[in-house]
């Protein structure tokens, strides 16, 4: 994925902006991926200095999702920022949530992997329909009928459920204390 890389060793010190755009190829990459459609457009400004990198990610655009309740498949809207520092000639590696540590070696930095967990963690935890206006509760209505009738369906079963005579042959089985 060489076309999220950014090549900061021919940068000079000071503020650079790149524009990366995500689509449906880029999740392929990653296996059982939760998103299989998007679009979505990162603005990186990238602050260069002589022993760090500043990267500001700006997100904005919409993935496919499977709605938890309907199970169709909606316009997930996805927004947020997220702040990554690089360490520059470092002799020790480290890589904690949002600071990594680059070897002297190292001439380009590959965003791929970060841009895909943050864009993960944009999505929310409950995935419900949203309507044109971002309202939720835009659920197919016909699938939310039928869940109700085999839901209530269920209920009145068990209650009028007559007990299994073997079943009942054990509620008289005493133990030994």
């Amino acid at each position: 994925m060489k076309d999220f890389s950014i090549p900061f060793t021919s940068l000079k010190d000071g503020h650079h902006d790149f524009k990366f755009r995500v689509t449906s190829s880029f999740f392929e990459v990653f296996p059982n991926s939760e998103i299989e459609k998007g679009n979505i457009h990162i603005d990186v400004e990238l602050i260069k200095n002589s022993h760090m990198l500043t990267l500001n990610l700006f997100f904005k655009g919409e993935a496919n999702q499977l709605c938890d309740r309907c199970g169709n498949e909606y316009l997930q809207p996805l927004v947020g920022n997220k702040q990554l520092i690089v360490q520059l000639n470092s002799d020790k590696f480290e890589d904690e949530d949002d600071l990594i540590s680059l070897p002297e070696s190292a001439h380009a930095l590959n965003l791929s992997q970060y841009l895909y967990e943050y864009i993960i963690l944009f999505l929310p935890a409950r995935k419900v329909c949203l309507g044109r206006t971002g309202e939720s509760n835009h659920c197919d209505a016909k699938m939310i009928e039928k869940l109700n009738q085999l839901k209530s369906g269920s209920d009145s079963e068990e209650l009028e459920k007559p007990n299994d005579p073997r079943w009942d042959f054990l509620k008289n089985l005493k133990f030994d204390k």
